[in-house]
């Protein structure tokens, strides 16, 4: 079965290959907390990997709108 934090791991995924919105910085950032969340979910951590997902999905959400921080 699928969980929560696989399937935002999916759209943060899709978001970076088609948004090129992001700079290198945060590329980085989000690369590091998806990083995070893998290990999370591999060592068992259902809640701290959605929890990081669902954080850089409100990232990306809002450099597509132009209201990230720089990073």
């Amino acid at each position: 079965m699928t969980s929560l934090a696989q399937i935002n791991l999916q759209k943060i995924d899709d978001q970076m290959a088609t948004a090129g919105v992001t700079n290198e910085g945060m590329d980085m950032a989000i690369t590091e907390q998806v990083d995070k969340a893998k290990a999370a979910l591999a060592a068992g951590d259902e809640k701290e990997a959605l929890a990081i997902t669902a954080k850089v999905l409100e990232l990306l959400e809002k450099a597509e709108k132009g209201d990230a921080p720089v990073a």
